[in-house]
């Protein structure tokens, strides 16, 4: 009896913790970072600003903290230039498969920001969705464009995301002998395994 209260305890508890995540399932996007590179002026030097940027899912409604519904981005730039790189998040547009746009990001920390030369800065966006809940628009494809100014020179970079799908691997089901009973009260009973990788 304890130990059938323990277990339904567990469980409850599992489920509880399961639903409280902020992000809808099964919305998983590669690559996982994307990168866009602003090349050095000279061949033999690496990039002089990389930008990593990854899509971190489908995120539930929050009003808490003023988040709609929405595709959670967030970007690293790294400025391994001489100079400092500038980056403006109301240059950002993202589009889906369909090309539609979403509606402008809301950003964390807000406002332009500044790598110096030699360091990174991190930026999270909030892109709402642009149709009521993930369901309701095309969000296997996401393409994400923005500015990066370095000196006095714009240079834009853009990204491109595909919706990743979980697999599953089907088994062929096998019958529990022997049969229970005599015709036409038969029972038998199939088991069905589905692996998740």
């Amino acid at each position: 009896m304890a130990r059938r209260f323990c277990l339904t305890v567990s469980l409850l508890l599992l489920a509880s913790v399961a639903g409280c995540s902020p992000y809808v399932d099964d919305f998983q996007y590669t690559p996982h970072p994307a990168m866009a590179e602003v090349r050095s002026t000279s061949p033999q030097q690496a990039p002089a600003v990389t930008s990593l940027v990854s899509v971190i899912g489908v995120r539930r409604e929050d009003r808490q903290e003023g988040i709609p519904e929405s595709i959670e981005i967030r970007m690293r730039i790294e400025n391994d230039g001489s100079e400092p790189a500038a980056f403006d998040s109301r240059t950002l547009v993202m589009t889906n498969g369909q090309l539609v746009s979403f509606p402008p990001p809301i950003v964390r920390p807000p406002g332009p920001v500044t790598a110096p030369p030699m360091r990174s800065v991190n930026v999270t966006e909030f892109f709402p969705l642009p149709q009521r809940g993930p369901e309701g628009g095309d969000l296997d494809s996401l393409q994400l464009r923005w500015l990066i100014q370095i000196g006095d020179q714009k240079i834009s970079q853009s990204v491109n995301f595909r919706r990743v799908y979980p697999r599953f691997y089907y088994y062929e089901p096998y019958w529990g002998y022997p049969y229970w009973g005599s015709p036409p009260y038969f029972w038998y009973g199939g088991v069905v395994f589905i692996h998740r990788r």
